[in-house]
């Protein structure tokens, strides 16, 4: 079980989340929806530990720390001025991964320079580093931005084989993308965070929207 408890979350005097609480009971993927601004990568980011806040997170009882915690953000954080193995080669060393092997979930050049990508391909070299270890949380934010169409196909069908073993978090704009696949959505709206299953899915856009 994961359990997410944030009591207050704030940047100077304004408040982003405030008394939240999510008890995630089993494997599998849960949508994360709102406005822009409202406060979706902020959760992300409360639950790696990348901002302080007021409130805990654990998982089966024990601190969550990040790592068991993959974190896929909008904009990926990598090296320009490696090449695609060197920086798949450095996250290995990173995470102490040493005699496993590479996994190439998508088609990238190995030698060429990640500064000459566009932003599709630095995500796919990003998360090509990232899956070589395996994760109990994975926080995918909008990761469909900037993908072409195949990308998205293999994206959707692997973060269906990690919701087998692990708990999986997407956002994403496109509400069609995150109904046919998430366990419940998570809408964050006026700092607070509210949980719609699946037979509820229609009410996500009027309370979005509508109130």
């Amino acid at each position: 079980m994961l359990e997410i408890h944030i009591k207050k979350k704030a940047f100077g005097a304004k408040i982003i989340l405030e008394n939240v609480t999510l008890n995630i009971m089993k494997n599998g993927i849960y949508g994360v929806v709102g406005k822009n601004g409202e406060g979706k990568t902020t959760l992300f980011k409360c639950i790696t530990g990348l901002v302080n806040f007021e409130g805990k997170i654990a998982k089966d009882n024990c601190c969550l720390t990040n790592n068991y915690i993959a974190f896929i953000p909008t904009e990926v954080p990598i090296y320009n001025e490696l090449t695609t193995i060197e920086f798949s080669d450095f996250y290995k060393e990173l995470l102490n991964l040493q005699g496993k092997n590479r996994l190439n979930l998508f088609n990238v050049p190995d030698n060429k320079l990640i500064k000459t990508f566009s932003t599709g391909m630095k995500k796919k070299a990003y998360m090509n580093a990232v899956f070589q270890k395996e994760y109990a949380v994975y926080i995918f934010d909008e990761p469909f931005n900037g993908l072409d169409l195949e990308s998205n196909y293999v994206l959707m069908n692997y973060i269906r084989q990690l919701s087998e073993n692990s708990i999986v978090f997407i956002s994403s704009h496109i509400l069609e993308i995150l109904y046919k696949d998430c366990e419940s959505i998570f809408l964050v709206k006026n700092t607070r965070i509210e949980e719609f299953e699946k037979f509820q899915y229609a009410m996500i856009e009027e309370e979005l929207f509508l109130k």
